[in-house]
């Protein structure tokens, strides 16, 4: 009987949704193996037991897998950017496709559906425009002669100042970061500057636990096709002295830093989100463009502090126009967008259609969607602040349009949405998640009433290294 503290070899044979080797002991007993890869033979140990299932450190490989690489960042199995960094690209598309075929195969019983490989993304490291790095008292210290760069907890030594990314599964640490792979290089020399320059001022950190410091996050977002770069740095208060100075320095350092911003947070959780904003330089805001179908047009899009927008700028191109290549889209179709967001894939696909409109519960991400449309000319595009639940409830609304988009958060649709889609009478429904379980679920209740089949499935990398997987799936009324 396996318990906690046991070590032995195993044989990795797939990795799960979450990027974790899977070995099978002789009895059938599953394992779960933090940076094992599929073919890998390793020896492992038990730190936790459960009653089916149990989950184990990786202690050393005794014969590597034939697809595990190095990786290109020493932070790599520490902070929580990457999990499959270790693993060929190629085979990371093959598992996320799998993911999918999974998920709609054992949650939500389809069979037999054609899925073709998931898209890669053509640019595999600093493809981010976006990234939030935490302030924090609490320093995770890697041990970096480990073989599997693990990192171990310690206790004895306790650094006061760090600027990076959290560890998975605790509250307050930080790893501090110097270089990451996953933004520009640029933008890692405003990162190294930014903790360097109040470390040396001993600018003091916040503490989740007193609740008390000065210094929170730094966000750091880029326009990819514009080369605008907006910096905002993240505090508890407003020290218009110590802002100054910084963006004396920043100005010197960095001149294509367009925008520089102070927001102040007296939030105790530890979200980057404002209640104020103290203007540094510029206008508070960037632009980002992506280039629609057949790269004729390009559309302009406001950024501010507070905007969402897709994360990978390139991908989000590939994304917008495969959505729109699934949905045949013609100039007679009223569009539906719910979860519309900023309205990025009701403007891209505004010219193809008569009319769209877009539904989101956030009342900011609407703003940024009519800015958007004007911004661009677009006259055939209206957005409107609803709960998605309420608006489709009130059948009028639905019933105004033959074809409908939704974009939910990883959580998915609320089973009521779920239950109207499957009774309406849109001649195609277009689900794009980033979590294709919510998505399959969601889909086993919308097929469930008969009406709608799954037409075509696509799924669509826009995070590479880790293992979240981008899907888009088109149903179709039964005939």
């Amino acid at each position: 009987m396996v318990k906690k503290g046991d070590e032995f070899p195993v044989k990795v044979l797939e990795l799960n949704s979450e990027g974790k080797g899977v070995s099978k002991l002789d009895d059938g007993f599953v394992v779960f193996t933090d940076k094992a890869l599929p073919g890998d033979e390793a020896m492992i140990k038990i730190r936790k037991k459960k009653s089916n299932y149990a989950e184990a450190k990786l202690i050393n490989i005794i014969s590597p897998s034939p697809f595990r690489i190095e990786p290109v960042c020493r932070y790599f199995g520490t902070c929580g950017g990457c999990k499959v960094m270790n693993y060929d690209y190629e085979k990371q598309l093959d598992f996320k496709t799998n993911a999918v075929k999974n998920a709609l195969s054992k949650i939500g019983g389809f069979k037999d559906l054609f899925i073709p490989p998931a898209i890669g993304s053509e640019n595999i490291f600093f493809f981010r425009n976006k990234m939030e790095y935490s302030f924090s008292d609490d320093e995770w210290l890697i041990d970096f002669n480990n073989d599997t760069n693990e990192a171990e907890r310690s206790d004895t030594v306790k650094q006061g100042y760090a600027l990076g990314l959290h560890v998975p599964g605790f509250h307050s640490k930080i790893v501090n970061i110097e270089k990451c792979f996953l933004m520009s290089e640029y933008s890692n020399e405003i990162l190294k500057f930014t903790g360097e320059y109040f470390r040396n001022k001993n600018t003091s950190v916040y503490s989740t636990k007193s609740h008390s410091g000065f210094l929170r996050f730094l966000v750091i977002r880029e326009g990819k096709n514009t080369g605008e770069i907006m910096v905002n740095i993240m505090t508890s208060d407003h020290d218009k002295e110590l802002m100054n100075e910084y963006r004396i320095i920043m100005e010197k350092r960095f001149p294509a830093v367009t925008t520089l911003i102070n927001s102040v947070t007296r939030k105790k959780a530890q979200i980057a989100v404002a209640d104020e904003e103290y203007l540094l330089k510029g206008e508070g805001i960037i632009y980002e463009k992506l280039k629609t179908g057949g790269g004729e047009r390009e559309l302009k899009f406001r950024i501010s502090a507070g905007s969402f927008f897709q994360t990978n700028s390139l991908q989000a191109e590939v994304l917008f126009r495969k959505v729109t290549e699934l949905s045949e889209f013609k100039k007679t179709d009223n569009v539906l967008d719910l979860y519309c967001g900023g309205g990025s894939i009701s403007l891209f696909i505004s010219e193809l259609v008569n009319r769209v409109t877009g539904a989101e519960v956030i009342q900011s991400a609407v703003d940024d969607a009519n800015v958007n449309a004007k911004l661009n000319g677009i006259e055939n595009s209206e957005f409107i602040v609803s709960d998605i639940k309420d608006f489709l409830t009130d059948l009028r609304n639905a019933g105004e349009y033959n074809k409908v988009i939704v974009d939910p958060p990883r959580s998915g649709l609320h089973p009521k949405i779920c239950e109207i889609l499957s009774e309406s009478d849109f001649e195609k429904i277009i689900y794009v998640s980033c979590n294709p379980h919510t998505q399959a679920r969601d889909l086993q209740i919308i097929c469930s009433g008969e009406k709608y089949k799954i037409d075509k499935v696509q799924p669509l990398d826009m995070f590479p290294h880790t293992y979240h997987i981008e899907n888009i799936v088109t149903l179709t009324v039964k005939r």
